[in-house]
């Protein structure tokens, strides 16, 4: 599918893309909008945003970042 204009896709309910592999490209932005949560995991690592705070779960450590600033819990933080 190929096309010189803009391409939209929308669906009222879910939409699901499987691959063995997905590049998605842009030249100059590339946005992922969520209005409640987006969540990218590789492996058994985990980044969670919601509109309030951002979780972070790598290595069995988890970072919360929120309005009560920043905490780790299961590791510590290092200034190098």
């Amino acid at each position: 599918f190929t096309s010189n204009e803009s391409i939209g896709f929308e669906s009222d309910k879910n939409t699901s893309m499987v691959a063995n592999n997905i590049t998605t490209y842009a030249k100059t932005i590339h946005e992922l909008k969520a209005d409640s949560e987006a969540t990218i995991q590789v492996g058994e690592t985990i980044i969670n945003a919601k509109p309030d705070c951002v979780i972070i779960k790598a290595g069995g450590v988890e970072v919360t970042i929120d309005s009560n600033g920043l905490v780790v819990k299961g590791g510590e933080i290092k200034a190098e």
